[in-house]
């Protein structure tokens, strides 16, 4: 029986063909997100004296590319304006942008870059970020849950640092007696397509 090997390596080279478009084709990207900040807030509690606090950075900016089907293609960056911290009184706001603090003057905006992301659950993932405060960056894990409903989207979560890892709170504000060490950070945010 005599086999025409032309005819036999036919399909062979059409299936190298169409293996090798396929990985030459773009990634599908991951959806664009526009953050609605009326909508949205980044929340912070620490502790004073012994005594619970919360407050809020009311002016933020954030680019959002993220698709539950595509998390290695996903990526989020926060800039957080530290001048518009808001806690409900005047005298602790204008000492958290102080030089002993935040040092908003020399360092005013807070940054949160993220470096992958993993499901945990269905509706539930976690994301692995940089964090940048003042001048000093560390890795940081955020839990959070969303929702996707057609065009909108809406995440929430929280981490816990320690404000001392960043230098916030020099001097005699290092002592965390007074200022507890531990800020707990939520976001709520609502997102469209």
């Amino acid at each position: 029986m005599s086999m025409n090997f032309k005819t036999s390596l036919r399909p062979l080279a059409a299936g190298l063909v169409a293996s090798m478009l396929a990985l030459s084709a773009p990634a599908q990207a991951a959806d664009q997100w526009n953050v609605e900040s009326g909508d949205s807030a980044i929340a912070f509690t620490g502790t004073q004296l012994g005594a619970e606090f919360n407050g809020a950075f009311e002016d933020f900016s954030a680019s959002i590319a993220f698709s539950p089907d595509d998390l290695a293609g996903s990526s989020v960056e926060v800039l957080i304006d530290i001048a518009s911290v808001n806690t409900q009184n005047a005298d602790r706001d204008s000492q958290i942008v102080s030089a002993d603090w935040f040092n908003a003057g020399e360092w005013p905006t807070a940054k949160f870059v993220t470096k992958s992301f993993s499901e945990v659950a269905p509706g539930s993932y976690q994301a692995v970020a940089d964090l940048t405060i003042r001048d000093v960056t560390r890795e940081v894990t955020l839990p959070f849950d969303l929702v996707i409903n057609g065009n909108e989207a809406e995440a929430t979560g929280g981490v816990t640092i320690k404000r001392t890892d960043f230098g916030v709170g020099q001097g005699q504000w290092a002592d965390v007696s007074q200022v507890g060490d531990d800020v707990t950070i939520s976001i709520t945010i609502k997102a469209s397509k």
